[in-house]
Parts: structure tokens; C-alpha cells; sequence
């Protein structure tokens, strides 16, 4: 195959994913946002993101409701040294409460997943999905991420309220600096047919070039995040 047919081949593909993903149909549905806490000592965080969406397969109307869970490296700026949190202190409500409770930490940490994974994940669906513009829009109209991705800290173990937990060392060596690239580590096949999105389909830390019309300027590229290494991360005792 000559390389203008094996470009023409490859626009194909990618055309016909954008204009029939056939992996945003009924949607995993949204996670509840439940009370948490993130202790001192801990190196990874584990935050939830609600995801909405419209297209004409989904349920409701074609209004999607779908979710991502990430686990991922504190960045040295929010690691603290020291104990854990005192047994009885009050858990951080979630944030929509008005009232995060006294635990300043676990507001910086899910302030982390809320403000830098939110346009992280929001950008990152834009690699796998050429439609995610389309799909997001009536959730944002006046451009950007608007309602569409909704991150925040979330328990790691259903009932403990552990947003945090520790990891075997991955997080303790440097995260490569790895672009996301629909052709090579972020393509056809991160979302199953019903809307679940498997992070381990999408194996990259930084978006680049992927926007939507109306994004504000300066969010690509995402700052570098890094991922814990899955099934290695153990709450704190």
C-alpha cells in the first residue's frame, strides 16, 4: 500500500468514528458524591468524574450519563508528611454542601481532582471521541467544559471514606511526560457501547492539541499528571 492510500485508509477510520463512535449509547451512569477524607501520608488520590453527554442512543431523551475513575499520583505540591488524620475527625461533605468541613487537606486534594483533572479528562475524551464536541455542547453553551465532566475526590473503599491510599513506589519516581494520541495510546476503544470509559485504553499524561470551539485559551497543553499503577494502591491502615 502506498503511503496516500495508507493515509486515506487511516482519515477512513477515523471519520467513521467520529460520525458513528457506537461507544456512547446508554451511559455507566454518575457517581454519587459521598463524604471523604484524604490523610496526611498518602500519595495517591482517587477521583471520580461524572461525565454528560447527549446523543441520539442514549436514554432520557439522548441525554448520556456516564463515569471515569482515576487514580492518580499526588503532585509533590499537596503530599504532607505525618500521620493520618485522627480516628473520629469529621469527613469533608461533598463540596456542593457550601460546607467542606474543617479539614482544609482533603479540600486541597479534592480541589486537585476538581481543578486540574475536570480540563484534563475534558480534553482527553476529545482524543478517543471526534464527536465530543458535538456530544458536550448542550451541556456547555457558552463553550468550554460547562456541566459535561465533573471531577472531584471520592472514597477509594465504598463505606471507609478513604479518598487517598498509597502506592508500591510508582509515585515516587518521576511520570513520563506522554502525549495523548488517538493513533497510538488513546484510541478506538477506551468506551464500550455502554459508555464506560477503561483509563487503561488511554495511556498518556498530557493533551496537546485536542480542543473544542469555545474553550478558554491556556488549558492545552493539560498540566502532566500521573497515573498510579492499577492494583498496586492500598489504603492507610
Amino acid at each position: 500500500m502506498t503511503a496516500a492510500l495508507r493515509a486515506l485508509a487511516a482519515l477512513a477510520v477515523v471519520l467513521a468514528f467520529a460520525a458513528n463512535p457506537g461507544c456512547l449509547c446508554q451511559g455507566n451512569g454518575h457517581i454519587e458524591e459521598t463524604r471523604y477524607a484524604a490523610r496526611p501520608g498518602d500519595n495517591v488520590v482517587h477521583c471520580a468524574c461524572n461525565l454528560t453527554f447527549r446523543h441520539e442512543k442514549c436514554n432520557n431523551g439522548g441525554d448520556c450519563l456516564a463515569h471515569v475513575e482515576l487514580d492518580l499520583c499526588l503532585p509533590p505540591g499537596l503530599r504532607v508528611d505525618g500521620g493520618l488524620v485522627p480516628e473520629g475527625a469529621d469527613l469533608a461533605p461533598p463540596p456542593r454542601d457550601g460546607d467542606m468541613g474543617p479539614d482544609e487537606y482533603s479540600q486541597r486534594v479534592n480541589a486537585y481532582c476538581r481543578d486540574v483533572i475536570t480540563p484534563t479528562v475534558y480534553h482527553m475524551i476529545k482524543v478517543f471521541n471526534g464527536g465530543w464536541c458535538d456530544y458536550k455542547a448542550p451541556y456547555a453553551p457558552d463553550g468550554g467544559i460547562g456541566q459535561s465532566v465533573e471531577c472531584f475526590a471520592h472514597e477509594y473503599t465504598p463505606g471507609h471514606g478513604n479518598a487517598t491510599g498509597r502506592d508500591d513506589g510508582t509515585c515516587d519516581t518521576p511520570c513520563a511526560d506522554v502525549a495523548c494520541d488517538y493513533f497510538t495510546n488513546c484510541g478506538e476503544g477506551v468506551q464500550d457501547t455502554f459508555g464506560t470509559v477503561d483509563p487503561d485504553k488511554c495511556r498518556c499524561s498530557r493533551v496537546t492539541i485536542h480542543g473544542c470551539p469555545g474553550d478558554p485559551p491556556g488549558q492545552l497543553p493539560t498540566p502532566l499528571f500521573c497515573r498510579a499503577k492499577k492494583g498496586t494502591i492500598t489504603p492507610a491502615p
